[in-house]
């Protein structure tokens, strides 16, 4: 796993998370901090009010998600691409990268994924959401 690289640009907001839709629900949002690290958060598929109800109550209330290295990762932008380097959970030695470009600073279109089995075109499209207070980026697996 690459190092964090903090992010002071501003082609993405990071005052919220950003979710894909899928049967018009959201699903694997992410949070991306100005330090450079990234959560994902699971929860399966949700309506808006159902995500911002699990992370209140699992990631604000509960701290389990600090126990699952699986959840963290990293993000670099360049210009308007971005790249994330998350571990694989089935293979923890192996990462996995998913690859795109900014669209605007609400949206990014992820094109590409990369795995230890090879890479994969993508079409992977997610919004930003304004959500306050964010889950801590403090972990011991990325520094």
């Amino acid at each position: 796993m690459p190092k964090a690289v903090p992010f002071t640009g501003n082609q993405l907001k990071t005052n919220g998370y950003y979710y894909q839709i899928s049967n018009d629900y959201l699903v694997r949002p992410y949070f991306l901090y100005d330090n450079g690290i990234l959560i994902c958060i699971g929860g399966g598929e949700k309506s808006i009010e159902e995500m911002d109800e699990y992370i209140r109550k699992s990631y604000i209330r509960d701290s389990w998600y600090k126990k699952n290295k699986y959840l963290w990762g990293v993000f670099f932008i360049e210009g308007n691409s971005i790249r994330i380097n998350r571990l694989n959970q089935d293979y923890p030695h192996r990462g996995n990268v998913r690859e795109g470009i900014i669209l605007n600073d609400t949206t990014f279109h992820i094109t590409k994924f990369s795995s230890s089995s090879g890479d994969k075109e993508y079409d992977e499209v997610y919004y930003f959401r304004e959500f306050y207070p964010k889950p801590d980026s403090t972990n011991k697996y990325i520094k």
